[in-house]
């Protein structure tokens, strides 16, 4: 028997006519749902049962079916147990990437032994339960149950507001009866969520809720913490159990026949919003009343709407103010509509209130930003006409240009209007300090609000006026007209600075003088991230984005025009140069628990996907840091100013619409006449930080002088790691996994040549060594593409020195062979073994150990003793390895003793976890099974060691002991990170 549920049929349903409205209420069908129990007498036998949904198929191989009580006549939910397996085809590399990174294998294919279903279409639910009877016995019934109670009262179901998508399925919905769900438990990744969803853009989605992590103690403090709020009206029915993240392992359209996307679309986009805010003296309790002026995009009677949680809707009306239905969970809120046809207007009114301000003396908070008032639509770009009223003893900013105003008794009021498309409105309450100044055409107004008072003085507030006003003008030169005559710029208590259209707000902790420890904590200078806030207006509102995928533009190009900012228009004597990108490469390089460096965890176009439970940090590292730099690379290759005037054209011509990153990239194809597949295929659409190793020599021709070399470029790679089977045991294997391609990589380089000319004069005081010093600096490009490139410079002057990307600009890593001999030897060896050749591999560490720290023209400094045993300890260290992955384990402990005598005792970092991860597999291959348990557990819980293979150790040692519990957490810990531990099977 095969059920069939296939992308066709959504498409079909965008021109279906509506049901006709069910015969329940919709309060009492929503009863049901929320109600609703397994019938365990109802339960049916499956077998070879197929369910093809979205882009995967479900297979039902044996087992029993057990419908839920039916929510208005119909069956929707359902519990399986017995034997099943889903398998989902990623639909290009970029998913089937995030599934390698979450599960291990970049193909789903993945068996279950129980799940519960969601199944949205009548004609298949009709066919299953017509299957034969399956009495069920009394302990077969209540595990059942006990899996339906904990997917009604779990996260995930919430998370995701599946109550909405049965809701509205059971009351006749035509878009929902594509609406699918499959919770599945009890294969080797434990427990995960399938998910089609109609009215989302990429309608199909597997993920997992991965809960915060937290001991007993930490559990009680969170819970005392969450009470507290509750009782101040906030975190409105938040239960600890929903604290976590929810990882998205893949995210896809629909496909048509012919295999096209077809991508959803919510299916009501706003036009107008129309707000009456008030603020109360007491409390600063906001209430709202919210009208939406709508478009009817899609055939369907869900208005789905965005609204803080802690804001409590008390009725929806529609225009005329008739009552509708609504439901609410978390910060979704689902409205039920009368028919509507396609391209109709609709308007809606919401009423709500609640505790969304936060008061500190005389500072108060916004807490949330952007879902202050209910918001509608995929792409949101509406006008705004919004009245407040609030106290008269505080002073309130807002979005758009005043349309009257004035005070009533003890209160205030202004009406402010936005006729521009606008991606949001936002407002900023308190006591501050304003002042007007003027750029150009634009009246700026700059408020501090009371918090600044300590943090933020009178300099750095002339500072802040004229990183404004001469950013604006700037980007003005740059980018086109800013589009209003006004702007206004607050700063806030909050943590976070953000833009919107004509309104600018600044963080007071990134606003602060905090001189030296600015340097220390490598905290960015307050002059670019004005900058980057400013530059907003075009990036993100000016020209906005259509989808998450799309979103890294608006940040990457703010950043890079915060680059271009700091770059040409910043003095920064006495200043730490901390701009947008600094440290690029080293928060980018930094490691995860699995092996990958931060890099690696996803592209740019990824946007708020690459913020999971495997790092909190690569959202920021990547679209940021990432975007930018790469951004500065393209604008290099096709030439600074050209890279100006197309940016220029695109605000133009896309002026307060959406754009994607796919036709920013065909509009720039248009204006250079080039292909950039290449580029935007490397490091938009792809990972992967390459290396470059480069040797030269200095050569004089008959015209002057040359620079001749080679630069190698090598792949960035991690490691996947695995348990295998030894004569005496067990020990841990590892496959190198390359993260790039170099064949098809393309860089375009700066070069910059330190020259001796002897018409000029020296540049200070002699050498003590005699040697002429350079007292001239050359600077150009070059292209280096694939595995090995070729290169000569023609120079009229003598080099004296010579670097590629020597300020750290392009995204690559660029490693001097003559300048740093014996660290390049020791990368090269650490190359070789991850490649499995161990010959070549001793000899570059060998090679190492004898070569020298700098290179012949280069100076000892101070740290060069310290450096040269930092260096030589890990090159013992990694002869170590060698030996192990060899199995020889006597020459190993040979070489760490040699390691640990040539180091500083207590060595932290990666060289302590290193070391610790070489002794426990000492010990594990020589059976001391117990030392290396103690080492590792102790180790892994301090942070002293990490990643998977010290996971992959504990669990051999685990198993070895009988720690069952111990074994079972490191297993799924290493599991997770795409460890393969099949060797200790039973």
């Amino acid at each position: 028997m095969s059920v069939v549920l296939r992308a066709s049929v959504a498409a079909a349903l965008l021109a279906a006519p509506l049901h006709a409205a069910p015969a329940r209420e919709p309060a009492a069908l929503l009863a049901e749902i929320r109600s609703a129990r397994l019938d365990p007498a109802a339960a049916v036998a499956v077998s070879r049962v197929k369910l093809e949904a979205g882009i995967g198929t479900l297979r039902l191989e044996e087992g029993v079916l057990v419908p839920a009580t039916p929510a208005g006549g119909r069956v929707v939910e359902m519990v399986f147990r017995g034997s099943g397996r889903i398998v989902v085809e990623p639909p290009d590399a970029i998913e089937a990437g995030q599934l390698e990174l979450f599960t291990g294998d970049g193909r789903l294919d993945e068996p279950f032994t129980e799940a519960v279903l969601v199944l949205a279409m009548d004609g298949a639910v009709d066919a299953l339960l017509r299957r034969p009877a399956a009495p069920l016995a009394a302990d077969a019934a209540d595990a059942a149950e006990a899996l339906f109670a904990a997917w009604k009262a779990g996260p995930q179901r919430r998370l995701l507001n599946v109550d909405a998508g049965v809701f509205m399925d059971a009351a006749g919905d035509p878009l929902y009866q594509g609406y699918f769900a499959a919770w599945c438990r009890g294969g080797e990744l434990e427990d995960f969520l399938y998910l089609v969803e109609p009215e989302a853009q990429e309608q199909v989605t597997v993920g997992r809720f991965v809960p915060l992590e937290t001991s007993a103690r930490e559990r009680r403090r969170l819970r005392r913490a969450v009470h507290r709020e509750q009782r101040r009206g906030r975190l409105i029915g938040l239960d600890l159990e929903d604290l976590g993240q929810w990882d998205t392992w893949l995210s896809a359209s629909l496909r048509a026949k012919d295999g096209k996307p077809l991508p959803g679309t919510a299916a009501f986009e706003p036009e107008r919003y129309t707000l009456e805010v008030s603020i109360a003296e007491k409390g600063g309790r906001l209430s709202g009343n919210a009208r939406l002026d709508l478009r009817s995009v899609v055939r369907s009677r869900n208005l789905a709407l965005r609204l803080s949680r802690d804001l409590e809707v008390a009725r929806v009306t529609d225009g005329a103010g008739a009552p509708l239905f609504f439901l609410r969970s978390g910060g979704d809120l689902n409205v039920f509509l009368p028919e509507v046809a396609l391209g109709e207007a609709v308007a809606v009114v919401v009423e709500y209130a609640g505790n969304l301000l936060h008061r500190d003396g005389r500072a108060y908070e916004l807490l949330d930003t952007q879902d202050w008032y209910p918001r509608a639509g995929t792409l949101d770009r509406a006008r705004y006409d919004v009245t407040f009223r609030w106290p008269r003893r505080l002073e309130l900013l807002a979005s758009g240009t005043r349309a009257g105003g004035g005070e009533r008794g003890e209160s205030r009021w202004e009406r402010r209007t936005l006729d521009l498309p606008a991606a949001g409105f936002v407002f900023e309450i308190g006591h501050f300090d304003t002042q007007t100044v003027a750029a150009g055409h634009v009246t700026v107004t700059l408020a501090f609000d009371a918090a600044s008072k300590k943090l933020v003085g009178q300099a750095e507030r002339r500072e802040i006026a004229e990183t404004v006003t001469g950013s604006l003008a700037y980007y003005e030169e740059l980018f086109g007209p800013y589009p209003l005559d006004h702007l206004t710029v607050v700063t806030s208590p909050r943590s976070f600075s953000q833009a919107m259209l004509g309104f600018v707000t600044l963080s007071n902790l990134m606003m602060a003088d905090l001189d030296w420890l600015q340097a220390l904590l490598g905290l960015e200078d307050r002059r670019t991230i004005v900058a980057h806030e400013i530059a907003h207006q075009w990036w993100g509102h000016m020209v906005g984005w259509a989808s998450y995928r799309d979103q890294w533009l608006s940040e990457a190009l703010a950043n890079y025009a915060a680059l271009l900012y700091a770059k040409h228009k910043l003095e920064w004597r006495d200043r730490a140069r901390i701009g947008p990108t600094t440290g690029w490469q080293r928060v980018l390089t930094e490691t995860l628990d699995d092996g990958r460096p931060v890099e690696a965890v996803g592209p740019v176009v990824l946007g708020a996907r690459l913020a999971s439970s495997r790092s909190d940090a690569a959202y920021q590292a990547i679209v940021y840091y990432k975007g930018a730099v790469i951004l500065d690379m393209l604008a290099r290759s096709v030439g600074e100013e050209s890279f100006a005037r197309m940016l220029r054209e695109t605000a133009r011509v896309v002026a307060h619409r959406a754009l994607s990153t796919e036709d920013l990239f065909t509009l720039f194809e248009r204006m250079t006449g080039g292909e950039l597949d290449w580029f935007a295929g490397q490091y938009v659409y792809s990972t992967g930080l390459p290396e470059v190793y480069y040797t030269y020599r200095f050569e004089k021709r008959e015209a002057g002088w040359a620079v001749a070399g080679t630069a190698r470029q090598q792949a960035p790679y991690r490691f996947r790691y695995r348990v295998v089977k030894t004569a005496a045991g067990y020990d841990v294997g590892r496959e190198r996994l390359e993260q790039a391609k170099v064949a098809d990589s393309a860089l375009v380089v700066p070069v910059e040549l330190a020259l001796y000319d002897p018409r000029k004069p020296p540049p200070g005081k002699a050498r003590p060594d005699g040697r002429e010093q350079a007292n001239l600096t050359g600077r150009a490009h070059i292209m280096i593409r694939g595995a090995t490139s070729e290169f000569d410079i023609p120079v009229e002057q003598e080099p004296k020195a010579f670097w590629l990307d020597r300020h750290e600009e392009v995204f690559g890593r660029f490693f001097d062979e003559s300048r740093e001999p014996k660290r390049v030897l020791w990368s090269q060896g650490l190359d070789a073994a991850a490649g499995g050749d161990g010959a070549r591999a001793a000899e570059l560490f060998a090679r190492a150990l004898a070569a020298p720290l700098r290179g012949e023209n280069e100076d000892e400094g101070a740290f060069d003793g310290q450096e040269r045993r930092l260096l030589n300890g890990q090159i013992h260290l990694g002869l170590a390895r060698l030996h192990l992955d060899q199995g020889r384990a006597a020459e190993a402990q040979a070489e760490f003793e040699r390691a640990d005598r040539t180091l500083e005792e207590g060595m932290g970092g990666w060289i302590g976890q290193e070391m610790k991860v070489l002794q426990s597999r000492l010990d594990v291959r020589r059976g001391a099974y117990d030392r290396a348990f103690k080492r590792l557990r102790r180790g892994l819980a301090s942070g002293a060691v990490d990643g998977t293979e010290g996971q992959v150790l504990l669990a051999i040692a685990a198993k070895a002991l009988g720690k069952g519990e111990e074994y079972e957490r490191a297993a799924k810990t290493a599991r997770a990170s795409g460890a393969d531990l099949a060797a200790l099977a039973p």
